[in-house]
């Protein structure tokens, strides 16, 4: 959430120093905003590349990605003004602008460290079930210092589940204990990560134990909010199901709909020079087709054409290789030259946009898998086919979050996507998928 408050923060930084600026020009309020809003956009994607506004913590590193996101920005705007011959104040003006917004974002988040820092304070966390699920929730806590939390121990009413070589469960009593654990270790958060049912002695204890004002999660919601993913193997789905047909539901998928054409629209015509350059480059090489089609699943499970460049030689193609599961090396003999460009920038996922404008994907979603591979895994692995509730995407939050498209991984990151999908989150995933794309960032799973 605290990077989402970040990206508005930046953006109302941009939007008001670039307002400011043009304001001593004579240009119309319509023209303004655009102005303003493409350059919020760019500077936004070409930070968010930098991991800005997924990274755990704010570090150094950070701050340097900031200055150099920052800086890109502004060379983009310079050559823009350079080649459109404008007034060579202005580009003395862009260069100060982005000198000026890179140190106010800085800034916003110096203080954000020094409050969390200095006021924030460690919160002690006790987990009732010292099993699998309460050592997997104690380990992801530990792995993020960002949330100033304190695993102080466990309760635990069944001691043979426990190996006595186990030196990092520290059983601090019963569950009738609970009382006295929370009061002497000045508790502010319980998590209940027991597997079976717990009856209603342990439950009454719990009732009795846990004072009022002190938090307390289930293991399985509390690791969908630290991890931003879904635990496939402990939940149910039933909540998904009530999401998508309720009316709210209705209503966001027209709307939706009308972004997905707008947008694919829009990115065919900003792309449309690319293209023609991609598609001469393409047929010359080897006098084979332009374009690449491979059968997907798409929502509902239904199978559609998937379009893209063809980026290898035409005696070359294999019709069961999926390079959204498999990254291509470098030294591939299999692909063409210009290939090796399109892919680096995701320049071959171009023509994906008729797809989208047929209805068979949208911008963001889950990525769509080869039928092989769907069939596959919906015998395997729990709840796959539930990722096929909505369109697949021509990018998605999977895309962001993790490099090794297991499976397991993939279904975990889409079913958290369709549980908090919303507009404005979806438009952050685009213009962060976006700004990598623009510097060549890989994905190894898309």
């Amino acid at each position: 959430m605290n990077n989402y408050i970040f990206g508005i923060a930046d953006a109302l930084i941009i939007s008001a120093i670039y307002c400011l600026m043009f304001s001593a020009f004579q240009i119309s309020t319509a023209k303004l905003a655009l102005i303003v809003l493409f350059i919020v956009v760019v500077t936004i994607a070409l930070v968010a590349s930098k991991g800005i506004y997924s990274a755990k913590k704010i570090t150094l590193k950070n701050y340097y990605s900031i200055f150099e996101g920052v800086a890109v920005s502004g060379a983009v705007f310079s050559v823009l003004i350079f080649l459109l011959g404008l007034d060579q104040l202005l580009f003395m003006i862009v260069i100060f602008n982005s000198i000026l917004i890179g140190a106010m974002m800085m800034l916003i988040r110096a203080v954000y460290s020094l409050f969390i820092k200095c006021f924030k304070r460690t919160r002690n966390v006790l987990i009732v079930g010292a099993g699998q699920d309460g050592k997997l929730i104690a380990e992801e806590i530990k792995q993020r210092p960002e949330l100033k939390l304190n695993v102080v121990g466990f309760l635990d009413d069944n001691m043979n589940n426990i190996e006595d070589e186990d030196s990092s469960i520290n059983i601090l009593g019963l569950t009738c204990d609970s009382e006295a654990v929370i009061k002497d270790n000045n508790v502010k958060l319980v998590i209940v990560a027991v597997k079976s049912r717990m009856d209603s002695d342990i439950l009454t204890d719990l009732v009795k134990g846990i004072p009022l004002g002190v938090k307390v999660w289930r293991m399985y919601r509390f690791y969908e909010r630290i991890t931003h993913k879904f635990l496939v193997s402990k939940m149910s789905v039933n909540w998904l199901f009530y999401d998508c047909v309720r009316k709210r539901a209705l209503l966001y998928a027209y709307l939706k709909r009308v972004c997905d054409i707008f947008a694919s629209i829009g990115i065919l015509v900003i792309t449309l020079p690319i293209s023609v350059i991609a598609a001469i480059g393409i047929k010359l090489t080897d006098l084979g087709p332009i374009f690449f089609t491979q059968t997907r699943i798409g929502k509902f499970g239904k199978p559609f054409k998937m379009i893209k460049f063809r980026i290898m030689y035409q005696d070359k193609i294999s019709d069961d290789f999926d390079d959204d599961a498999n990254e291509i090396p470098t030294d591939d003999l299999r692909v063409m030259p210009l290939g090796k460009i399109l892919r680096k920038f995701h320049l071959d996922e171009i023509p994906q946009m008729i797809n989208v404008l047929r209805g068979d994907m949208s911008i963001v979603g889950p990525r769509p898998v080869r039928e092989e591979v769907y069939y596959e895994n919906k015998e395997s692995i729990p709840f796959w086919e539930c990722r096929n509730w909505v369109r697949p995407g021509w990018c998605g939050w999977q895309q962001l979050k993790i490099n090794d498209p297991a499976p397991e991984q993939r279904v975990g990151y889409d079913l958290y996507f369709i549980k908090h999908q919303n507009l404005i989150w979806e438009i952050a995933i685009f213009i962060e998928f976006v700004g990598k794309a623009i510097l060549g960032k890989t994905y190894s799973g898309k």
